[in-house]
């Protein structure tokens, strides 16, 4: 991959634009809760779409450059973890807007509804991972090592955050996703330390940024979105701030689904 790479140009335009929505949103010249809802949430649904395109021309481009089934099928399954992702997208936007739905702790709640979809969405990037790291030569001991250390310190960040007399539904629904989006992190440090030619390849970094980004946004939800303020939430900036960091996360996860042919031909 390079800078004039045009699938890779795609997906800075699409973070751009993200980025430009959450900085007006934070300086005050628009609001997810004001009269511009209806246009924000235009703009972020044609930010979703046009994320899925380019992620389906990746796919494409996988199948005019390699005709290997390991690579064809970590394509489509990037391009479904994607759409799994996009669907949680949709019921994080709240559309009915209603609130305490488990409970009269967290407001936000609706967001561990998303949770059915990106869970298995990431999961599906970490397979990737997975298998990209281990059929490349990382021992599947080192590997595991790593997912205990994550699921380790996912599970003290989720104790770090979670407010007591928090339902039993979204108590282990965030719980058990603050682990998985945590090994998910995890595992860009795994393919930059893991892969002794990493730093040849500029698609690993990206890719492992997108990883440890993923983690990062995910962590904002949590810490300022669900459980900050009380249970209120510091809504909508933390929004804001997510928006940015997830859809800059997507924009290079993605990409992805070219590793297994760019690494083989060292590019």
């Amino acid at each position: 991959m390079n800078l004039k790479d045009r699938y890779l140009v795609t997906s800075l335009i699409i973070w751009l634009v993200a980025t430009v929505e959450s900085i007006g949103g934070l300086a005050g010249y628009w609001s997810i809760t004001g009269n511009e809802r209806f246009v924000i949430l235009l703009i972020e649904s044609a930010v979703l779409v046009a994320l899925l395109a380019n992620c389906y021309t990746i796919k494409n481009w996988v199948y005019r450059h390699s005709t290997e089934t390991s690579h064809r099928v970590c394509a489509w399954v990037t391009l479904v973890a994607l759409a799994l992702c996009v669907c949680g997208d949709v019921v994080n936007f709240n559309l009915p807007q209603t609130y305490y739905r488990y409970g009269g702790i967290v407001k936000h709640d609706y967001l561990a509804d998303s949770v059915t979809f990106f869970a298995p969405g990431y999961a599906l990037f970490l397979t990737i991972v997975c298998w990209f790291a281990i059929s490349s030569g990382i021992k599947p001991k080192v590997l595991l090592i790593w997912i205990i250390i994550a699921s380790l310190v996912g599970a003290a960040s989720f104790l770090s955050m979670h407010l007591p007399n928090t339902g039993q539904h979204v108590s282990m629904v965030t719980g058990s996703y603050a682990v998985l989006i945590t090994i998910v992190g995890a595992s860009g440090f795994i393919l930059i330390t893991g892969l002794r030619n990493a730093a040849k390849n500029r698609g690993i970094w990206l890719v492992a940024i997108g990883l440890v980004l993923a983690a990062v946004a995910d962590g904002v939800i949590g810490q300022f979105w669900i459980y900050g303020n009380a249970g209120e939430g510091f809504f909508p900036a933390a929004k804001y701030v997510n928006w940015s960091l997830y859809i800059g996360s997507q924009c290079l996860l993605i990409h992805i689904a070219r590793l297994g042919v760019l690494f083989k031909k060292g590019k």
